[in-house]
């Protein structure tokens, strides 16, 4: 069996959103089909941006292309990437505004900064696998660590 990830954004203006994560993951525009437009990075991995109504207007007639959520970006992306402080700049440039910096070393995970894009969903800026793991002095989770941080370790979050 054949198996890919994709990841879907919500947006209510599909053109703009996708415009701002092709350049700050960079990724280049695959394809348009309403309501996705459909953007790939290098690795793959295929970013899907849907156009969606926006949530605080009543639901226009005619067919229903996605049950929006109550919030914009209903996603969570972290990207891992070598110079953490470089991208943060660059994609800050873009649009975007840093919302924390976590510090997690002492507990034996890493650092990351929390961004919000220009449209308010929340993402990550995090060293990339094998550097955060020298980072933290190790490469996997730190035993005694809750369960759920341990998991999102392993599941690619900080």
């Amino acid at each position: 069996m054949t198996a890919s990830l994709e990841l879907v954004i919500d947006a209510v203006d599909a053109e703009a959103v996708a415009h701002f994560w092709a350049q700050a993951l960079p990724a280049e525009v695959l394809y348009r089909r309403p309501p996705y437009l459909v953007l790939g990075l290098e690795s793959g991995i295929r970013v899907l941006i849907q156009q969606v109504g926006d949530p605080r207007e009543p639901e226009p007639s005619g067919p229903v292309l996605s049950s929006a959520p109550e919030r914009i970006g209903s996603v969570h992306i972290d990207l891992r990437v070598d110079d953490p402080t470089a991208t943060v700049e660059r994609i800050v440039a873009l649009g975007a505004r840093v919302l924390r910096h976590v510090d997690e070393r002492e507990d034996g995970g890493t650092t990351w900064t929390v961004l919000e894009d220009p449209w308010g969903m929340a993402f990550c800026i995090a060293p990339a696998r094998d550097t955060a793991a020298a980072s933290a002095g190790c490469d996997k989770p730190t035993l005694g660590r809750d369960r759920r941080r341990s998991n999102d370790q392993d599941m690619g979050g900080p």
